[in-house]
């Protein structure tokens, strides 16, 4: 009798799953745009920092995309509440700020954020933050013994 799922290496990758937490619906349509290319990849949108907090714990995404100024909710707030439980606390959140200063980029990561993209969006580093996040979250996963959830049905 079967009890735990075991992956196969290379058979039917399982997809990555992106939560992202933005409010500006340009940011939230082009994230859309970019990942309809990409059938390895789901998205959870969360329309607010509570309801991505949820979908964090319940989900267990492999990246977070928050957008760092978001009504009501501190980015920072987020993460650290997100680090505070072990289940949680590896997942890797990149922030979508407005301001593309060093000093912004420089502020995001001492805050502990695993990348700072700026606004407006644009595909090359979206899509190099997220495969570093993504590679991170797998070697995280594999470390700690965590089984990686089966292939999502497309």
């Amino acid at each position: 009798m079967l009890t735990e799922a075991v992956p196969v290496p290379n058979a039917n990758p399982r997809r990555g799953r992106l939560l992202y937490v933005l409010e500006d619906s340009a940011s939230i349509a082009f994230v859309e745009l970019l990942a309809a290319g990409r059938g390895d990849l789901m998205l959870l949108r969360a329309i607010d920092a509570e309801h991505g907090l949820t979908l964090a714990r319940d989900a267990q995404p492999d990246a977070i995309l928050i957008d760092v100024n978001l009504l009501g909710a501190s980015a920072v707030d987020f993460m650290k509440r997100l680090h505070e439980a072990a289940d949680t606390e590896a997942i890797p959140i990149i922030a979508l700020g407005a301001n593309s200063s060093p000093a912004a980029f420089a502020r995001a990561i001492d805050a502990g954020f695993f990348r700072y993209l700026a606004k407006p969006l644009r595909a090359p580093p979206f899509f190099e933050a997220l495969a570093y996040a993504l590679e991170f979250t797998a070697m995280e996963r594999s470390e700690r013994g965590t089984p990686q959830p089966l292939k999502e049905s497309p």
